[in-house]
């Protein structure tokens, strides 16, 4: 198929990027920036994905900004970067955005100044830390012979919390719940969400849930609404675009996911490029293509390509 190399005549239309070199190049040539998601794009939990390092490079070689852009909270921004690192991807701690990341600079910026109660990873409450914010100690209450009807009464509530914060939990369960709740009841207590990623492909054919889960079960039992800091929320990038470090116009967005990469991308204005290596496939794009929901368009990318080192053959670059 042909490669749409003008967004503007193919707005809400995906097509199959075309895999020649003239096309790739006259396509590269209308973008200064690219932002990448890590897992699905670049990785797969701890495994990269075939060619990934050697594609972003060569991409940095011929002069593209790079971006990593993650909702993964479970690790704070240094230990994404030094995973990448390890991984051989060219990139700075300061080239590293993360939702959890977003989410203490969003608390800073509300001046807050209590406590938090987490549900979620680690790598939260090092980035809340980083700004001076304190957190609970991470909850790891275990149900066995805990009936919550019965012991409602004697779970400790922390009066100076201010904000429950939820992300990825993979020890997610009715305690956690419920304090988190009890919490929520007092409509002075903030609710902050580092995204709303329902899953992600583990192994073949299985997925795994993500924060989106966690979040969702919070706001259904709290009847509350989160303010949501990672991708599709352009804060998560907009200090980059207020200061003009990145034209939105001339930005790609790779991703694998539509309902936050791509529709990340264009909440920024971005060119978007879909990869089928993670959560969403080309089949998905044409569906939110043709469906009748509204503002379905807004998550049909641009372009697809099965995999980021399908484009690495037609890149300039000595790293390979």
């Amino acid at each position: 198929m042909n490669l749409a190399l003008n967004r503007s005549v193919q707005r809400g239309g995906c097509q199959i990027l075309g895999l020649n070199k003239y096309s790739i190049q006259q396509w590269l040539k209308t973008i200064d920036t690219i932002i990448y998601d890590g897992d699905g794009v670049l990785w797969n939990n701890d495994k990269v994905l075939d060619k990934a390092p050697e594609t972003f490079n060569a991409l940095r070689a011929m002069g593209k900004k790079a971006y990593i852009c993650t909702n993964n909270s479970v690790t704070s921004v240094d230990g994404i970067f030094r995973r990448a690192q390890d991984m051989g991807f060219l990139v700075t701690k300061k080239e590293i955005l993360s939702s959890g990341q977003t989410l203490a600079r969003f608390m800073k910026e509300k001046k807050f100044k209590k406590k938090v109660y987490v549900v979620g990873g680690q790598g939260i409450v090092d980035e809340l830390k980083l700004v001076g914010i304190e957190c609970l100690p991470l909850d790891h209450s275990m149900l066995q012979g805990f009936s919550i009807p019965d012991h409602i009464h004697s779970i400790f509530l922390d009066s100076n919390v201010g904000a429950v914060v939820v992300g990825n939990d993979k020890d997610f369960n009715s305690v956690k719940l419920t304090k988190a709740c009890c919490y929520l009841k007092d409509p002075d207590v903030m609710f902050v969400a580092t995204n709303r990623d329902m899953s992600f492909p583990a192994a073949p054919g299985r997925n795994v849930p993500c924060a989106g889960v966690m979040v969702a079960a919070i706001q259904a039992a709290s009847q509350r609404l989160p303010f949501t800091c990672g991708k599709p929320n352009p804060y998560i990038c907009i200090d980059l675009m207020r200061q003009g470090i990145i034209q939105p116009e001339r930005t790609l967005m790779i991703g694998d996911t539509l309902y936050t990469d791509i529709q990340f991308g264009y909440n920024c204005g971005f060119q978007t490029l879909l990869v089928g290596s993670g959560v969403s496939s080309y089949q998905d794009a044409l569906e939110a293509q043709a469906s009748k929901v509204p503002l379905a368009y807004q998550q049909v990318p641009d372009l697809f390509v099965p995999r980021l080192s399908n484009l690495l053959p037609f890149l300039p670059s000595r790293n390979r």
